[in-house]
């Protein structure tokens, strides 16, 4: 599936190791790129361990999920979900549990039945930590996959891994964010990146800085537009705008680091 066949991205979001952050990366994406008027549909496909929802402070409004349209127990805008804060934000939540009567070819339909809706500028796909079945669908589909990593060599590791993964199932488009960069220098933090994109063989497209703000906001069902650290609001805005294939620097108005807590 491409993104020109519709006319709408499809991202995928990703990493073979958990705790990096991706449904907050996802979710906090989102966010900026619907400040930018554009309109984003995100499948949580993280099957079991679904937390999307509640990063998105829409825990309470799921009924279906993207199991009951694969299984094709419900037309798929029935399990969308509009967001509380914007009308460029729609939301499809992941079942409990994963069904062996799911096929990769009814999810590659699901997906392609948003596609071609014409509603949607971006679907974010939000998958598992490691390698499975979920994973594997959303690939066969995703144009890109957005690969998550913390600068630590287990997670850098994990990235590498994912990203040999994804170009063995065909995802051929491969993009790293670095989340949770800890520091005092941007300077140091600079250097420090050219090593893990070293490692990985992933072209960087964003980073993230640590702000203790951001994990408080994710259990609280806030993103960006309610946060008050300019470094975290104005990384997602940089990441927005080179997702649009707009110029940004990596640490456009990111200023001083903060260490680890």
């Amino acid at each position: 599936m491409s993104e020109t066949s519709f006319g709408t991205h499809i991202i995928l979001f990703t990493s073979c190791k958990g705790g990096v952050g991706k449904s907050t990366v996802c979710a906090n994406i989102a966010m900026a790129l619907a400040q930018l008027d554009k309109k984003i549909l995100l499948i949580d496909c993280d099957f079991g361990n679904r937390c999307l929802d509640i990063i998105l402070g829409l825990s309470d409004e799921a009924v279906y999920d993207i199991g009951d349209v694969v299984l094709g127990r419900i037309f798929p805008e029935e399990a969308v979900v509009q967001d509380r804060r914007t009308p460029n934000i729609h939301f499809v939540a992941a079942p409990y549990n994963f069904s062996n009567n799911m096929s990769k070819s009814a999810f590659r339909h699901a997906i392609g039945e948003y596609a071609k809706s014409g509603k949607y500028d971006y679907i974010f796909i939000d998958t598992p930590g490691g390698v499975g079945e979920p994973l594997m669908f959303a690939a066969s589909v995703a144009d890109i996959a957005y690969i998550i990593t913390a600068p630590t060599r287990a997670s850098i590791r994990a990235a590498e891994r994912t990203a040999l993964f994804l170009e063995k199932k065909g995802v051929r488009r491969e993009r790293l964010i670095i989340n949770k960069l800890p520091g005092r220098s941007v300077k140091r933090a600079k250097q420090e990146i050219i090593s893990v994109i070293d490692e990985t063989s992933v072209k960087l497209i964003g980073v993230v800085p640590y702000d203790a703000e951001i994990i408080h906001a994710g259990d609280e069902g806030k993103l960006v537009d309610e946060m008050l650290s300019t470094n975290v609001t104005n990384a997602f805005e940089n990441i927005a705008y080179r997702t649009i294939g707009e110029s940004r620097p990596l640490f456009n108005n990111i200023r001083r680091l903060k260490k680890l807590r």
